[in-house]
């Protein structure tokens, strides 16, 4: 078992992935709106992920990521 804490926080994780998913899809220029269309999930839960409001799972961000049109690794790329 390793005993070193975690580089980054549940809530800070949750907030670079929500900035990581906002950067790229202002990149595409598509709206939140148009983010849950597609990942037919509710705006509201899109803004929440973006603004690290909640933890997204793992299967979210990966429906996130095909609506985005990149990979999961590209997603959660956070450098």
């Amino acid at each position: 078992m390793n005993d070193k804490q975690p580089e980054l926080s549940k809530q800070e994780l949750s907030q670079k992935v929500g900035e990581r998913i906002k950067s790229i899809r202002s990149g595409l220029g598509i709206s939140q709106a148009e983010l849950a269309r597609r990942c037919n999930k509710d705006s509201q839960h899109i803004e929440l992920i973006e603004n690290g409001k909640v933890t997204a799972t793992i299967y979210t961000l990966y429906i996130v990521a095909r609506a985005l049109g990149v990979t999961l690794d590209e997603l959660l790329k956070l450098d």
